[in-house]
């Protein structure tokens, strides 16, 4: 793939190369996490009667808020382990990708830091350096667990604005424990918890 060289870039852009998962020939995809299987004809059916009837309606903007679908989801996550969740304790947007850019642009920027703990996802420090915020990675156990009192430790020697904690992780998989910890850590005013 060729570099960018016009128009000139941010510095810390210069030779840096796209991020993309590479497309393989493979009957089953998971670093791009594709499905190996394909849709039903009901939901084929389905989704094509969905988008008949959204097209009806593509002379306006769509719901900004995504009510409907904020309120499905808290449906949803209140009957699979959520308590008490309400639509407006839910964030949708069009992606994670989306939603991670937007809590960097929102509460990581310049002079603000934001960590997690590696191996974790590629994008992490892409999304930092894109929304100008300085990026630290600590370090996961050789199980890929994390030690939650190295973990607070660092919270409290970096004081980041942001903390990304995947659960579950990627590329590794592993889900956090669902009980909370007792950490005396306190986060800073701008952290997202």
């Amino acid at each position: 793939m060729t570099a960018l060289s016009w128009p000139p870039l941010r510095d810390a852009l210069v030779g840096d190369e796209p991020y993309g998962a590479p497309q393989l020939d493979v009957p089953v995809a998971l670093n791009t996490n594709e499905n190996p299987y394909g849709p039903s004809e009901a939901a084929a059916a389905d989704i094509a009667e969905a988008v008949r009837e959204a097209a009806l309606g593509l002379n306006r903007y769509p719901d900004r808020e995504f009510t409907a679908l904020r309120h499905a989801l808290t449906d949803y996550l209140n009957t699979d382990g959520g308590q008490g969740l309400t639509p407006d304790m839910v964030w949708a947007a069009n992606g994670s990708n989306e939603v991670m850019m937007q809590i960097l642009q929102a509460f990581g920027g310049p002079g603000r830091t934001a960590i997690s703990f590696a191996p974790t996802y590629a994008m992490y420090p892409e999304y930092a350096r894109n929304s100008l915020t300085e990026w630290v990675a600590g370090r996961r156990e050789d199980d890929f667990s994390l030690d939650l009192e190295a973990a607070r430790r660092m919270v409290e020697e970096v004081r980041p604005a942001v903390v990304l904690l995947p659960s579950p992780n990627n590329p590794t998989g592993t889900a956090l424990p669902r009980r909370r910890s007792r950490c005396s850590a306190r986060p800073p005013a701008t952290a997202s918890w």
